[in-house]
């Protein structure tokens, strides 16, 4: 009855001036004023350098705020300085710091990573400091305190967050200690403060291995999506993988090369952080088949609903111009070319430019933005800095849009991101040029002044291209416009220049969207030939250009009923110097190695290194060869990103007459991105090189679309 009494009192007391709790003035002492001082801790206790897993419960008292509260007690020595953060993937967070000379004690609401809370305290005097986890709203469920050493900070402040260091070659990542050895089940944590491989918190375990030994390694996680890796003497290369091991988990079985120390180093995708597991065998063992979804359920009753379209994709809210929505995946959402989604509706005008921002801390995110005008979705994984998806777009018609958001892989239960959408004329935006529809940007490159520029079938003309010519809004591509009456038959448009890689288009009349055409299959050299189908008369609009964007010089134009074998040649000095002709996309990669002794998975990414190899192109650049087998039919898109150097894709194989070819065919930045369905099965060769010398880190991902 007396303790019932004691916390119905001091739910009184809290109820009367738990919401009067301020920051005191720096640097003046003050006695300790806070109710939460009194409060009963129940034994709870949280130390320097440990993460501690709490639940927000009905129990727990409710302060005048509406927030509920829980206490602990920080064991530390006067003279530390701490930083706390209150993470919670089921309530927004709002935490307390109390204790001598805080006076009423420190607060802070969204000083951490989304809704989650952080504070920094010099623990200047002797007595009890108490951390107080609380809810905005009332909120319960799960939450994770994490108590870090720190100095530098003032009380409430923290420092500047300390640049986890970027290494470049796994030799070179510290074991401390670590060690990994046949029959271990290790535990670990991935945090912030690790070094970054690829951008990725990565902890290195060493293995003492014995030449001609087996050894098979399972990195598991319900946090995150793992990725892991080993380097060691014998090895040219690191191992890598992503979900050997099934689900989101990791698996990596090899012979040791040679006697020596090798280092085991747990990584994940997305850059995400928290605990896992390192399983260590002679052999290694079952693989759960189940699909990748860290966090969610592991009794069979988690199922993944793969949606037709991404209409099937249910909305969670409403996006307004300029205001940061903050979202949190649940683990049961529907997949779309299998990744986890969710939904938002956006309504603008005509003529309306839009930057979409998606942001985690949590996951490597990725956006796709549909609605009228378009036929096909935009999408964008890296658009933004790090791991932050951009999609730029001008709205083609007044109506409502979708924004779709989500991890570019796996589902974590709990993670957060934030989504924003700005108006470019309410406010500045990152970016640099807005996507258009098909029909908008085809409709606005018919309307270009041809300045008299005409040619009808049967013609040839001369001219000249400049590079103060109109630009393709997409690839920044220098046009020039001209009339063409087409006669309702098929016709052919060459385009022949010594001078420029040649490049046409054609748009207008009944021509959906845009025509183009750039090497004619390969057959031409760098001359490009286009074919008008007998279904389009009238008067369409050619754009005759180069491939790059700095080009000039003469060219000549014909159309042509039957205008038999294009000559190969020219190119001139407007790229590179591909001095092969037709060689220039037949035989591009053909020196190269065949990349079966690097075999990447469809529907995985894979981790590389450009320069190791010493292969390269004909025009000098590095290349790296990679293989994936493919099956008729198969749709897939083949994409190379990287932040160390400017990305040049090619791929081959059966059914292709000449490698495909792309540079920056992702959009905003210098990634790579080829579309292609396979019309007869094998093995397809992926070659990996840069646009100039430089060299550096990759990641390659091979993904299946929708049918």
């Amino acid at each position: 009855m007396e303790l019932c009494h004691l916390q119905r009192l001091g739910l009184v007391t809290l109820l009367v001036i738990g919401a009067g709790i301020s920051r005191p003035t720096p640097g003046t002492a003050q006695d300790d004023r806070s109710i939460f001082s009194v409060l009963d801790t129940q034994g709870r206790t949280v130390m320097p350098a440990t993460s501690t897993d709490g639940m927000l419960g009905p129990d727990d008292v409710i302060s005048a705020g509406g927030r509920r509260v829980q206490v602990w007690s920080l064991s530390a020595q006067p003279g530390e300085g701490v930083q706390v953060d209150l993470r919670s993937a089921d309530f927004d967070a709002f935490l307390y710091v109390v204790g001598p000379g805080l006076g009423e004690g420190l607060r802070d609401d969204d000083g951490g990573d989304g809704l989650n809370s952080r504070l920094c305290v010099s623990l200047d005097q002797a007595g009890e400091y108490r951390i107080v986890a609380s809810s905005l709203g009332g909120g319960t469920g799960s939450f994770t305190l994490d108590v870090t050493e720190v100095s530098g900070g003032v009380n409430g402040e923290c420092p500047e967050a300390r640049a986890a260091e970027e290494i470049s070659d796994l030799a070179d990542l510290a074991t401390e200690g670590r060690r990994l050895r046949v029959g271990d089940d290790a535990q670990g944590r991935l945090g912030n403060d690790d070094a970054r491989v690829f951008g990725a918190p990565a902890q290195a375990w060493a293995v003492d291995g014995v030449g001609g030994a087996s050894f098979s390694v399972d990195m598991v996680s319900d946090e995150f999506d793992a990725y892991l890796m080993v380097e060691g003497p014998g090895f040219d290369e690191w191992l890598q993988d992503d979900d050997g091991a099934g689900r989101c988990n990791s698996r990596l079985s090899f012979t040791f090369p040679q006697t020596g120390t090798y280092r085991v180093v747990a990584s994940s995708l997305g850059a995400s952080t928290g605990a896992f597991r390192l399983i260590a065998a002679e052999a290694p063992g079952a693989v759960d088949p189940e699909g990748c979804a860290p966090g969610t359920p592991d009794d069979g009753s988690y199922t993944v609903e793969e949606a037709a379209s991404l209409s099937e994709i249910s909305d969670v809210g409403v996006l307004s111009s300029g205001r940061s929505m903050q979202g949190a995946m649940n683990g049961e959402e529907a997949q779309y070319e299998g990744r986890s989604l969710q939904g938002w509706s956006l309504e603008g005008q005509a003529g309306d430019r839009v930057a979409i921002e998606l942001r985690s801390a949590d996951f490597d995110s990725y956006l796709y933005f549909s609605g009228p005008g378009f036929s096909e979705p935009l999408r964008n994984d890296d658009g933004a800095e790090g791991l932050n998806s951009l999609i730029c777009v001008e709205l083609p018609e007044s109506g409502f849009y979708r924004v779709l958001a989500g991890p570019l892989s796996g589902n974590g239960a709990g993670d957060r991101y934030t989504l924003t959408a700005t108006w470019a004329d309410g406010g500045e935006t990152m970016c640099e040029s807005f996507e258009q529809s098909p029909a908008l940007q085809a409709a606005q490159l018919a309307a270009l002044p041809t300045n008299g520029r005409r040619i009808a079938a049967g013609e040839e003309r001369e001219g000249e291209l400049s590079t103060s010519e109109e630009r393709h809004p997409e690839s920044g591509r220098p046009i020039q416009a001209w009339s063409f009456d087409a006669p309702g038959e098929r016709v052919f448009i060459d385009l022949v220049s010594d001078d420029f890689d040649a490049y046409i288009y054609a748009v207008g009349g009944a021509i959906p969207g845009e025509l183009y055409n750039d090497d004619f299959g390969g057959a031409a050299g760098c001359h490009s030939r286009l074919e008008i189908g007998p279904d389009v008369s009238g008067e369409i609009t050619l754009l005759l250009g180069s491939y790059y964007e700095s080009a000039s010089g003469r060219f000549r134009v014909r159309a042509s009923r039957d205008p038999g074998p294009m000559e190969p040649g020219g190119c001139g000095d407007s790229g590179p110097d591909y001095s092969g002709g037709v060689e220039v996309s037949a035989g591009v990669t053909a020196s190269l190695t065949s990349g079966e002794e690097r075999a990447i998975q469809l529907g995985t990414e894979v981790l590389g290194r450009l320069g190791t190899d010493g292969e390269t192109l004909p025009d000098g650049q590095p290349a790296q060869t990679w293989s994936v087998e493919l099956t008729a039919g198969d749709a897939v898109v083949v994409e190379v990103i990287s932040d160390d150097f400017d990305t040049v894709l090619y791929l081959d194989g059966p059914g292709l007459y000449a490698p495909l070819t792309d540079d920056d065919g992702m959009g905003m930045g210098t990634n790579s991105r080829i579309e292609y369905t396979a019309v007869e099965s094998g093995r397809f060769r992926i070659v990996v090189s840069a646009f100039s010398s430089d060299v550096g880190t990759f990641r390659l991902r091979v993904i299946r679309t929708a049918g």
